[in-house]
């Protein structure tokens, strides 16, 4: 920066290298907009200042003092200047993103506005001649919002100025009474000259007329302007139209380095404006009018008239640089430490309007016609609503931050008795009472139709939400109304308490023992002393699988095998009578044939299957070992949430007997394969709903063999194996009619498993042993 020039408010500094700090200076302000590439404003004026000033501070009032006419030249500059605006561009967009104000640049040009009203506050207050220059031809209105912000500042700040002033030794009592040493006088500089004038003086006089109208009619000037922001002259020129051409300055610097470069030349330097003589018709001259009136007698530019002749003449004084240096700092601390000036926000206090008028409507939209507790799904589908009205009605900077209000309020709406539990159940479907505690059990409207566990009695069932609700609970009190309660069953082990406060045993990955399918092979002889006992302290927090810890028992079993009655309660001809199993489908009600060849001599504990064995005829044997075959029934069946039961034939394929003969298929396919858990029902052909697999069927022959079930379902792949014991497979008794039933639900010690299409029955469920 140039050492002749100073940075407001840093002016003692600057003037202990001042001879004489007695003189009377006038001071002269230039204030207003740059266009681009053009730096400083009033160029003819400014030479003195250092364009290099723009680059490191964002807002700076730049002063320069002339010590042989005594005056004193103060430059604004600020982010209305479109070079300083481009050069701090990168600044202000950090500045943005670190306030979070990224989403609109209004909000900060409003600071950047209300530091340039600041600024020129200042100077009103230090100023004898304010110039304010134009890049155009044309009055920029957008000043009266200025002059207005300003003009109510200063007079919120005339108290706090007087007692600053006050503390500085020197002073007149009118400067401090007034808060400045005179009403500024306040002229216009216009940089571009309209294309095709003739008469300057009277465009600009034209312009004069149109000024001073505006100025009266807001009453920002009036006929006493002790009062007033600044002054108008009533009968001098305070218009000035420059006819200089633009021109490219750094072109212009190029070829005038290149001519002083040429042999003979001789490089022209251009001298200081305080130093340049008048030439004709220029700024300074019509400038050095003004300024000669200060000197010479003050401004009195009160207009007289009939109502105001006795009317006191204007305060005027031309102060010593040391008291207008002391009272420039003091003033430039009390006005720039104010906050943003909210008058000059106009886009924002429009959008603050208009936000806030629609905020309340957005909020209705919101609440109309919404129910007394409703799920996060429902609120946020009526907030995007309202949001979207709010987007179509709201506008402006503040958008952002109202549009985040009227999500608040919406939220503390549906959070403040209106929050549905939503607890998911074990089949997905979400709690619909309002938010309660965890002791209160969850409910939704759902309903299910289901049978008991011997597939006789047909009930509703509510949505479970525990494994024991869905397994045990549900068909121990439809049990209670059907026979099956009371009928024999086979009971699987469970938890046995020894003590009352017992507890759920913690479960850690290392607490996992795989059991192997062998498990079953071990005999009661050699091995049984192997198994664990079961714990009578802590139960298992889950149903049962292989990779359960070993002596570890659930509370309650989740399966059920219950005898129907003998062998002779079924008949294949008929099937299953629509009066003991209700909700068949039609022709689905049967069991299918499984012929099995036993050998008479060895012992195995897992069924020997022929895959090639013949109905009605026994297959030749391959040995002389004896053997024979038994024929058993048996049937997979499912079970739809609607009710509806059927049989399946085969993995893929639901059992369907002709009309007026018997099923003609058999049941090596179910006993060999692996069986879905979910199979699709047939009671409906367009979006059918998924059907499960609840129990498995088995009528055992009069032979002396023992027939088995040994169901493992794996209900996710990769998901553990659930079984109903530990124990190896159950044997069932002869010429009996036995039913499995199945868990509705799959819920192990770490996680449910909901419906999956790889869900399956795994093979080697039935099984045949010769009796020993």
């Amino acid at each position: 920066m140039n050492i002749k020039t100073f940075i407001v408010p840093e002016i003692l500094a600057y003037l202990k290298n001042v001879a004489t700090l007695t003189e009377k200076v006038v001071v002269v302000s230039i204030i207003g907009k740059s266009a681009y590439n053009a730096n400083l404003k009033v160029k003819s004026l400014c030479r003195m200042f250092s364009e290099d000033n723009i680059s490191s501070r964002d807002h700076t009032i730049e002063g320069y003092y002339d010590p042989v006419d005594h005056i004193i030249y103060l430059h604004v500059h600020s982010l209305l200047d479109t070079d300083a605006l481009i050069k701090h561009y990168d600044d202000i967009v950090k500045r943005c993103q670190e306030e979070g104000k990224n989403d609109d640049f209004l909000t900060v040009y409003n600071e950047i506005k209300s530091t340039f009203a600041q600024m020129l506050l200042v100077l009103f207050y230090v100023s004898h001649i304010v110039v304010l220059s134009h890049p155009s031809s044309s009055f920029d209105v957008n000043y009266i919002q200025y002059f207005k912000a300003i003009d109510q500042l200063r007079q919120k700040l005339s108290g706090q100025i007087s007692d600053c002033l006050r503390e500085i030794d020197g002073i007149s009592l009118d400067w401090i009474n007034n808060c400045r040493p005179c009403t500024p006088r306040l002229l216009f500089y216009f940089e571009r000259c309209p294309k095709g004038v003739t008469n300057i003086k009277k465009l600009e006089h034209d312009i004069e007329d149109r000024i001073y109208h505006i100025l009266r009619k807001i009453r920002i000037i009036s006929s006493t302007n002790t009062s007033s922001l600044f002054a108008i002259p009533p009968n001098e020129e305070f218009v000035y139209m420059s006819e200089e051409e633009q021109v490219d300055r750094l072109g212009h610097a190029v070829r005038s380095l290149i001519l002083g470069c040429q042999p003979g030349a001789m490089l022209q330097v251009e001298v200081p404006y305080c130093s340049q003589p008048d030439i004709g018709r220029s700024f300074k001259s019509f400038l050095q009018v003004h300024i000669q009136h200060a000197r010479s007698k003050g401004f009195d530019d009160n207009v007289t008239s009939s109502r105001h002749s006795q009317q006191l003449p204007a305060y005027f004084e031309l102060p010593s640089l040391q008291h207008w240096a002391e009272a420039c700092e003091e003033v430039y601390k009390v006005v720039m430490k104010q906050e943003t000036m909210a008058s000059l926000s106009t886009d924002t206090r429009f959008s603050e309007q208009r936000c806030l008028k629609v905020l309340p409507l957005a909020l209705a939209r919101y609440q109309e016609s919404v129910a007394i507790h409703y799920t996060r799904a429902a609120h946020e589908a009526r907030l995007a609503l309202a949001l979207a009205f709010f987007a179509a009605q709201a506008r402006g900077p503040l958008f952002h931050q109202y549009s985040a209000q009227l999500v608040a309020d919406c939220t503390a709406y549906w959070e403040t008795g209106r929050q549905s539990c939503e607890v998911a159940s074990l089949t997905g479907n979400p709690c619909t009472l309002p938010k309660h505690s965890s002791d209160q059990e969850h409910c939704n409207t759902v309903r299910y139709i289901a049978v008991c566990d011997c597939g006789r009695k047909q009930g509703t069932r509510d949505d479970p939400y525990t494994p024991k609700q869905a397994n045990f609970t549900f068909y121990n009190q439809l049990g209670k109304e059907c026979t099956c309660h009371a009928a024999q069953r086979h009971f699987f082990p469970v938890f046995q308490p020894s003590i009352k406060e017992y507890t759920a045993a913690t479960l850690t990955e290392n607490d996992d023992a795989v059991l192997s399918d062998e498990r079953g092979d071990l005999t009661p002889d050699l091995d049984r002393s192997l198994v664990r006992q079961a714990s009578t302290t802590e139960y298992l927090p889950g149903m049962l699988t292989l990779s359960s810890p070993p002596g570890l028992l659930p509370c309650y079993s989740s399966w059920s095998l219950v005898y129907l009655g003998p062998s002779s309660l079924y008949s294949h001809n008929l099937g299953l009578s629509e009066s003991h199993h209700p909700g068949f489908v039609n022709s689905t009600n049967y069991l299918l044939p499984w012929d099995v060849t036993v050998y008479s001599k060895g012992r195995t504990s897992w069924p020997q299957l022929s895959k090639h064995s013949s109905r009605g005829r026994r297959p030749r044997a391959s040995n002389s070992m004896p053997q024979f075959t038994v024929k058993v029934f048996i049937g997979v069946e499912y079970e739809c949430p609607r009710g509806h039961r059927f049989m399946l034939a085969a993995p893929d394929k639901v059992l369907r007997a002709a009309p007026g003969s018997i099923v003609k298929d058999t049941g090596h396919k179910i006993a060999e394969s692996d069986m879905p858990l979910y199979f699709p029902c047939p009671c409906r052909q367009s979006k059918p709903l998924t059907a499960q697999l609840m129990r498995l069927h088995v009528v055992t022959p009069k032979s002396l063999v023992h027939c088995t079930l040994n169901p493992k379902v794996q209900p996710a792949q990769g998901a553990p194996i659930f079984v109903p014991s530990v124990e190896g497979p159950t044997v069932l008794s002869q010429s009996a009619y036995w039913v499995m039933r199945l868990p509705y639900a799959y819920v192990s010690d770490k996680e449910s498993y909901p419906e999956n299409i790889s869900a399956r029955l795994l093979s080697g469920v039935f099984g045949v042993s010769e009796v020993e």
